[in-house]
């Protein structure tokens, strides 16, 4: 038999064998795997503040979802879209978390996109699996407001910068959203991919109604 979840996007998720029989010793994947969807179910009813569920996912384990720049934050009004990679033992270990969107910032690796936090790359020591997605994303969010910078950033350059001349590293982190991370980005870099743009013109009218709620 076969069950549906619902993918960010709105699609829909074939997840083979989801029945257990009966006196069978429990599947702990089977397990995992509901707990990925009551996670997806809960990112739909009731997101973090400045993100938005949506996009593609190719399956249960790929999911995409977009992180508004908060206000107050060198990324106020960029569209950042990121991914999470699930492990098949995850929550037992972190998924992978990067930002398909380019963006500038001592955290963030500036080729892969990956963010690098403890608690998402040492999985021996810092991660736990009561971190859960929503958690991760208002992590996330609170990043774009200040960097964690009590280790070794990935982008040293951006650290330096914000460390030394923290008006020059806010200047180069608003040009880079601006090119990267906005609507008119969007339609000159991804004009052939329209349902990208729509999305993006939609997430930017979720901007402004976040600027102007609360």
């Amino acid at each position: 038999m076969q069950a549906k979840a619902m993918a960010p996007g709105g699609g829909a998720l074939r997840l083979q064998g989801t029945t257990t029989t009966t006196g069978a010793r429990p599947d702990k994947s089977r397990l995992w795997t509901t707990r990925l969807q009551k996670e997806l179910e809960g990112l739909w009813a009731d997101p973090p503040e400045w993100c938005v569920p949506g996009a593609d996912a190719t399956d249960l384990f790929h999911w995409q979802v977009v992180v508004v720049g908060p206000r107050g934050s060198p990324y106020d009004g960029g569209v950042f879209a990121v991914r999470f990679k699930f492990p098949r033992h995850y929550p037992l270990k972190p998924p992978k978390v990067t930002f398909a969107t380019k963006v500038y910032h001592p955290n963030i690796d500036p080729r892969s996109g990956l963010v690098c936090l403890d608690f998402l790359t040492d999985n021996k020591h810092w991660w736990t699996p009561a971190w859960t997605v929503d958690k991760i994303l208002l992590v996330i969010v609170s990043l774009l407001h200040e960097p964690v910078m009590d280790g070794r950033a990935i982008n040293p350059d951006a650290a330096s910068l914000y460390k030394r001349k923290r008006p020059r590293y806010m200047e180069i982190a608003r040009a880079k959203t601006l090119e990267h991370a906005t609507a008119s980005a969007s339609s000159e870099k991804e004009r052939p991919q329209s349902r990208g743009v729509s999305l993006c013109r939609r997430l930017m009218a979720r901007v402004a109604f976040l600027q102007t709620s609360g």
